[in-house]
């Protein structure tokens, strides 16, 4: 309940907070600042002009565009009509690309710039109708900013977004996230990490990605604010640490990646994000002998949190306060803390069936923040939602992971590796995380990959390695030796200055397999920026 009334979906919860804090910032631009009252507006006029164009409850919008007001104005103004938007990557494959559009068969879709006129095309040969930003956001301002009917009407139940995940797969898979999911992820964002009126999250995260939906919802939802962060300053770990502490943000929230790209370039001291009060970090592991540099930079004034999620339960289910004492030795991860009061979770045997403190089993979710599935693949659906064991007569539906967990006897959960990673060898089952938990703890060691090349008989571990410079491979093995046993040890340990990185700045695992299966001794170069490059 809120000072308004129920709460059932983003729109009248975006409304609400306008109401409460119609002049604190709910965006800080580097050249301004928009109000939750001006935003709330500017979302009513917008949806107002999307309706005007046909648009409707539950008809896909698809967003093809920078972080600007119009783009945020358009994702919030489609969800006020109980229309179901989709941010796509401005830099994917054209063939990815057609299938997201083909997966969506979204009623328009929005670009701020010009799509290649054969994409164009080819949209509008499913039907789709390309509008330009710009001239939508001209033409809306002509709209009244008043509230609008429509949203009374949305429920809980009736899809927010779609986001598009690759997983494992590499195949895009579009899942489907509901009002009610968001609306009770930005409580969790509140109550959890006490996100409210006067904080600014930093907007890095691409808008095609997973961790935006924290960026974004966690904050206008909250009374806070965003400041987004273009990928161009992204890219520059000076101008970005400098643009953070520009615009005053409060809370960090990146993948562990950049935060280890920044502190190798040396881009972050003591003296450096003075107003950021907490580190947030999540989408893959963070090597303790990495996170131990951060926490001696920022550990004494800010908390450092390591979160926890899938795309298909809303962005994050867990949250860890990272402590000195977690970083005491180099095995392994910091925990991934407990699961968050609002989900159910089973550590699952192959049966579906809870395991006992100590084993390790796949993590299976259930609960508010599980989303409705994949759309339009109902097999794929059913597959990766299944129905609870012993949930009948009355049935609930959870996601599977497939990330390997073991709860420890405090219920703590801790990650062990990823059961599409998992390989038998020399007669042993292997987490290939855990081998790279390994790596990341020798001295020159900063980032770590292995990958398991196999072709009939041929089996060979590669581990690819982004450590100091002058790093010989043969004295990282003997380093390796005399830390775990033969069967984990890889046949080859390539250096390169810093692992290839995908758009949204996670190691990219798959673009590395698909390098060696193409050519085993390819050259792995990262981008000029050591960054983030085009994901494959």
């Amino acid at each position: 309940m809120t000072a308004g009334g129920y709460v059932h979906n983003v729109g009248v919860l975006l409304a609400e907070v306008a109401r409460r804090h119609p002049a604190d910032d709910a965006l800080v631009f580097a050249d301004g600042r928009v109000s939750h009252a001006d935003l709330d507006g500017a979302t009513n006029r917008v949806a107002r002009h999307l309706r005007s164009l046909g648009v409707g409850r539950r008809d896909v919008v698809a967003v093809y565009a920078e972080k600007e007001l119009a783009t945020y104005s358009v994702l919030l103004g489609a969800m006020k009509l109980g229309a179901v938007v989709t941010t796509l990557d401005d830099h994917t494959a054209h063939h990815r690309f057609l299938r997201k559009i083909r997966t969506a068969s979204p009623a328009v879709l929005v670009v701020d710039r010009a799509l290649p006129a054969a994409l164009v095309d080819r949209c509008r040969q499913h039907g789709v109708r390309v509008v330009d930003l710009g001239e939508l956001w001209h033409a809306s301002l002509a709209d009244d900013p008043g509230p609008l009917e429509d949203t009374a009407l949305v429920t809980g139940t009736d899809p927010a977004y779609i986001m598009f995940t690759s997983g494992s797969t590499g195949a895009p898979k579009g899942a489907v996230m509901t009002h009610a999911n968001l609306v009770n992820f930005a409580g969790w964002a509140r109550q959890e990490l006490g996100i409210g009126p006067g904080d600014v999250l930093t907007g890095v995260n691409p808008i095609y990605f997973d961790n935006s939906v924290f960026d974004l919802y966690a904050s206008v939802l909250n009374g806070a604010a965003v400041a987004p962060i273009s990928a161009d300053i992204a890219r520059r770990p000076a101008d970005l640490v400098t643009e953070v502490e520009r615009r005053g943000c409060t809370v960090w929230f990146s993948v562990p990646s950049l935060l280890v790209y920044l502190t190798t370039m040396r881009a972050l001291d003591p003296d450096r994000l003075p107003t950021i009060r907490a580190f947030v970090f999540g989408g893959e592991g963070y090597p303790k002998s990495e996170l131990r540099k951060l926490h001696d930079l920022y550990g004494e004034r800010a908390e450092l949190v390591n979160v926890y999620g899938p795309t298909e339960c809303t962005c994050i289910c867990s949250a860890h306060r990272v402590v000195r004492t977690d970083l005491g030795d180099d095995v392994g991860l910091v925990p991934l803390g407990r699961i968050a009061p609002n989900f159910a979770c089973v550590v699952a045997d192959e049966e579906g069936h809870d395991v006992g403190d100590g084993e390790v089993g796949e993590l299976v979710l259930y609960g508010p923040n599980v989303g409705l599935g994949y759309y339009g693949e109902p097999e794929l659906t059913e597959r990766a939602f299944p129905v609870r064991p012993g949930a009948q007569p009355f049935v609930e539906r959870g996601y599977r992971t497939g990330d390997l967990v073991r709860r420890d006897a405090d219920g703590l959960l801790h990650f062990v590796g990823r059961a599409d990673n998992q390989i038998k060898r020399m007669g042993y089952r292997i987490e290939l995380e855990e081998i790279e938990a390994a790596l990341d703890a020798l001295p020159d060691v900063h980032e770590a990959l292995v990958v398991h090349r196999r072709n009939g008989r041929f089996d060979q571990l590669v581990a690819i390695v982004g450590a100091a410079a002058g790093a010989d491979p043969e004295v990282l093995a003997a380093q390796l030796a005399e830390r775990v046993p033969a069967y984990l040890r890889p046949d080859r340990i390539r250096i390169v200055a810093t692992l290839p990185k995908n758009r949204n700045g996670k190691i990219d695992r798959a673009g590395i397999n698909l390098a060696l299966v193409d050519d085993p001794d390819a050259e792995l170069l990262p981008s000029a920026s050591g960054a983030f490059i085009p994901d494959r």
